[in-house]
């Protein structure tokens, strides 16, 4: 079964290392699971995701279980390296609509991200807050060419609520490599006050159940014009 799910999840270049997520679920009672390390850097700060865990699981073929989180390093100008636990995030993605029979593949990822530590909100390591995110993904292909595009609303018990948007294309360039690009967004609910990113991405597959994910993207847009940020991922997508 996992020989079978390699190429869909070759094709699925939505999620990890991109921002905007696709429909793909891993294999029944199967694990796909991404280790990485996780950059952004803006003047005077750069923090980093050491490392990055992001745990997906198959339930059926349509559920995917997710669980995110782990420890973040930030430094910024004059002041010394201090760490400590990020943002965790639990999401469960039902993909209710498969291209094979409707033409697309169409899911929903609906998902909470709160804070284990409010030690961590404190010192400038998460975001204060519960949040819920309730994006639609929508994805097809076309031979050798992908697109994923994913819309919904993120509310927040601190701060204004926001949308959430991105597309992704993605080219295969060999049975095993594919070179993918995106642009990812958040606005206020009237579209204000939006960051928009654009990012490249690679997913090359090391060997039947490792997948090298690896991107570099940068700000484009933000309310702070002169606090654009670089972002950066590289890690591992492990499948079993």
């Amino acid at each position: 079964m996992l020989l079978v799910s390699l190429p869909r999840v070759l094709l699925a270049q939505g999620g990890p290392p991109m921002i905007t997520d696709d429909p793909g679920t891993p294999v029944n009672g199967h694990w796909e699971n991404n280790i990485a390390v996780v950059f952004e850097h803006r003047p005077n700060e750069t923090s980093w995701d050491l490392p990055a865990i992001d745990l997906n699981y198959g339930v059926g073929e349509h559920i995917q279980l997710t669980l995110q989180g782990g420890p973040v390093l930030l430094k910024r100008s004059g002041r010394g390296l201090i760490g400590g636990l990020g943002g965790t995030e639990a999401a469960v993605k039902w993909r209710f609509l498969d291209e094979e029979k409707s033409g697309f593949d169409v899911s929903m990822f609906p998902r909470v991200i709160f804070n284990i530590t409010q030690s961590s909100v404190r010192r400038g390591l998460a975001e204060d807050g519960t949040r819920f995110q309730i994006p639609f993904q929508i994805a097809k292909t076309f031979g050798r060419f992908r697109a994923d595009a994913e819309f919904g609303p993120l509310a927040s018990t601190v701060g204004r609520s926001e949308w959430i948007y991105g597309i992704v294309g993605g080219v295969e360039l060999a049975k095993t490599t594919m070179l993918m690009a995106e642009l990812h967004g958040t606005s206020r609910m009237n579209f204000t006050r939006d960051v928009l990113t654009v990012n490249v991405g690679l997913r090359h597959q090391l060997t039947e159940a490792r997948i090298l994910i690896a991107s570099i993207g940068h700000e484009l847009r933000a309310p702070e014009q002169d606090a654009l940020a670089l972002i950066g991922y590289c890690g591992v997508q492990l499948l079993y």
